[in-house]
């Protein structure tokens, strides 16, 4: 038996040896490559999660696969789809070092993973990028609140930007039919499903009437099928911004190769930026659109550079002279707001916004390349004053939804409760609808006429000089009506009198914008 058992053993021996020879010689060649070339000595993989969306392209493109190999990373960029639960679970599991997606996306499904990675910059802010389409026929005032039909069908990706837009919508308009029902609601898996609907939809109307998508689809969807943008992401502001979020362990664990893609990041955003026409032509070849409609997409996404992070997302001073905003707080806790009143998002699962937030990145970049840096401060808008011919000449855009505003009893003056109220609408005007004009409409119950049009405008005005004098909102920007009892409600299905006299007295904020002619 021994005599068996020691060619066994050396065959055994070989073939141990022969395995690690296959196993090590791709590592000893690479580092022979390596150690003969250009190359990184050191070379570690970083794996991404993201999808098609226009606003990652920099992550993949030839310049950050230029770049990136020289500081030793090599970037894995998984495109899944759109599929952001699953995006989180792989990330919860460990599969991904880093996804990309907008932050209300990394609230909704962070949350049941107790937040596993934590933003460290953003990417961009979608100003027209995330859009509801639809044929032309809906919307033909352009006012968003001609959507509030329950018969209508809106097709969607779950758990998405568009599915949060249209909850912003619900949220932050007064649609009351599509808060009371889910018939209008038609979820499906993918942008690309709600595409071939929306293919489907222009020769058939039953398969749909409006369709949530985001680029390169929206600008697809206008180009091939003719349909209109019904509202986008272009009318406001602080909600869809789209964040690198690392995972926790790669943060603590390898904090330097961190510090390297984001360093090398903003270098290929500078370059681009630099070259426009160079950036529209790669972006080009990467797509199925032609120049024109890439360089339209391109206007709908405001990418951060690394001075815009600091100063105006992240709160990252660049010196005594440039004032620096935490905007991405804002926005977190926006997204979280919207998200809670449309009823799948508890504000305790985040209690402190800080906790997923880290800007050190930042402040090193900062420190190491930020030195002589100019300012960069956000737009202010400086609104001119009108006449009552030119705020008739504008545009409704949305009336917003709010709860009843309460005032002390015998006299105009807001309570606590009226003032908490107002203050979240002041906040919506001030971060996330700073573009439009505002009309403060003050309605009344059944009465004197004259009597409840002073009533009404003597609250309207109220409210606007609240906004001026506790939040600075811009006089001009600010209309105060008295319309007493002109303008009642929308009776609602099988409201009783009672009921609807006791929603006569209220006041509106309108959105206005533009001008119609």
């Amino acid at each position: 038996m021994s005599k068996i058992r020691g060619p066994v053993l050396v065959v055994i021996i070989l073939a141990l040896v022969a395995g690690a020879i296959v196993f090590l010689k791709p590592i000893l060649f690479d580092r022979q490559q390596r150690s003969t070339s250009n190359s990184s000595a050191s070379s570690e993989v970083m794996r991404f999660g993201g999808d098609e969306y226009h606003g990652y392209w920099f992550i993949n493109s030839p310049d950050m696969r230029q770049f990136a190999p020289r500081q030793g990373i090599e970037i894995d960029f998984t495109d899944d789809g759109g599929a952001y639960a699953e995006r989180l679970k792989k990330f919860d599991d460990g599969d991904y070092d880093c996804i990309v997606l907008p932050i209300n996306s990394y609230l909704e499904h962070g949350a049941k993973y107790r937040f596993p990675g934590v933003v460290v910059a953003a990417v961009a802010e979608s100003q027209g990028a995330d859009a509801i389409v639809g044929f032309a026929d809906l919307m033909p005032s352009g006012k968003i609140n001609e959507l509030n039909d329950a018969s209508l069908r809106f097709v969607y990706t779950g758990a998405s930007p568009t599915s949060f837009l249209q909850d912003l919508i619900i949220s932050d308009f007064a649609l009351d039919q599509l808060q009371t029902t889910n018939d209008w609601r038609h979820e499906v898996g993918s942008p690309e499903e709600v595409y071939n609907l929306a293919k489907k939809a222009t020769s058939d109307r039953s398969v749909g009437d409006v369709f949530g998508l985001w680029e390169p689809w929206v600008s697809k969807a206008e180009e091939k099928l003719g349909l209109k943008v019904l509202w986008s992401s272009e009318k406001f502001s602080g909600y869809i911004v789209d964040v690198f979020v690392f995972h926790r362990d790669f943060v603590k664990h390898k904090p330097e190769l961190v510090q390297k893609f984001l360093s090398t990041y903003f270098r290929v955003l500078n370059r681009y930026a630099s070259d426009k026409d160079r950036m529209i032509k790669e972006m080009t070849k990467t797509t199925d659109l032609n120049k024109a409609s890439v360089t339209e997409i391109c206007g709908k996404i405001n990418w951060f550079d690394l001075q815009e992070n600091c100063a105006q997302q992240f709160g990252v001073s660049l010196g005594p002279s440039v004032p620096s905003n935490d905007r991405i707080i804002s926005s977190i806790i926006s997204c979280s707001d919207v998200m809670e009143r449309a009823g799948y998002f508890d504000t305790d699962d985040l209690r402190d916004p800080y906790r997923i937030v880290n800007n050190s990145f930042l402040e090193v970049l900062v420190q190491s390349e930020l030195q002589n840096v100019g300012t960069s401060q956000a737009v202010v808008i400086d609104f001119s004053p009108l006449d009552s011919t030119g705020w008739i000449a504008l545009k409704e855009a949305g009336t917003m939804a709010i709860k009843p505003i309460t005032f002390q009893s015998g006299n105009n003056r807001l309570d606590e409760t009226g003032k908490s109220i107002v203050d979240k609408m002041a906040n919506m005007l001030v971060n996330n609808y700073p573009t439009y004009r505002v009309s403060i409409r003050g309605h009344t119950g059944p009465g004197d006429e004259q009597a409840n049009a002073q009533l009404s405008l003597e609250r309207a005005q109220v409210l606007k000089q609240y906004l001026i004098a506790v939040y600075g909102v811009d006089e001009d920007r600010l209309q105060a009506l008295g319309l007493g009892a002109t303008q009642p409600p929308k009776r609602q299905s099988g409201e009783s009198t009672r009921s609807f006299r006791i929603r006569m007295p209220r006041v509106e904020f309108v959105l206005l914008e533009g001008d119609m002619l």
